[in-house]
């Protein structure tokens, strides 16, 4: 009996749950970008865009959310930019699910933290498919962004990350008349 030498790549290794969760929540949704264990292990920025962007297209889920520039993946080089658009879709699916997603768009950015990125992912396949009002998750996503930006307009450089917001209170409700 031979063993294999210590060096050699083993190349059965199981894909870790969270590719396997990510493959299984949206590989219903979408044919393309092929969700590859490869590409869900350490997952670039265009890989995210075209994911999220073929979401909207199958479920019209985060519809309205971004800008022209924001939709076309090649206008978005800079950092900066990439973490915007990030900060954007994830405010939009923690509005949506009414939960914080725990994942820093800065490390996505980076490549790092692939777990909490497919754990976003997920959340952006069952959100999408949830039947959300999208008009008015949109609205609210685009108003947190709106009141983040004032408030932090004065303290952090532009340079600095977006601010996360914490999810947002329940709307008012419009005043009940008095029961006789």
């Amino acid at each position: 009996e031979q063993r294999p030498h210590a060096l050699t790549p083993r190349t059965h290794m199981a894909d870790p749950e969270w590719v396997t969760a990510t493959q299984t929540a949206l590989g219903p949704l979408i044919k393309r970008p092929k969700l590859t264990a490869a590409l869900l292990s350490k997952p670039p920025f265009r890989f995210l865009h075209d994911i999220v962007s073929e979401v909207t297209r199958a479920t019209g889920f985060a519809d309205g959310l971004f800008s022209e520039d924001e939709l076309q993946s090649g206008r978005i080089k800079e950092k900066e930019l990439k973490i915007a658009y990030l900060s954007k879709i994830f405010k939009c699916v923690e509005v949506a699910s009414g939960g914080a997603l725990g994942v820093r768009p800065g490390k996505v950015v980076a490549g790092m933290e692939p777990e909490n990125t497919n754990a976003f992912l997920v959340a952006l396949a069952r959100v999408a498919t949830s039947g959300v009002d999208n008009a008015g998750v949109v609205a609210s996503t685009l108003d947190a962004i709106a009141a983040s930006a004032k408030s932090s307009r004065s303290s952090p450089p532009a340079s600095a990350p977006p601010v996360q917001a914490e999810p947002l209170p329940p709307p008012p409700q419009p005043p009940q008349p008095p029961q006789p």
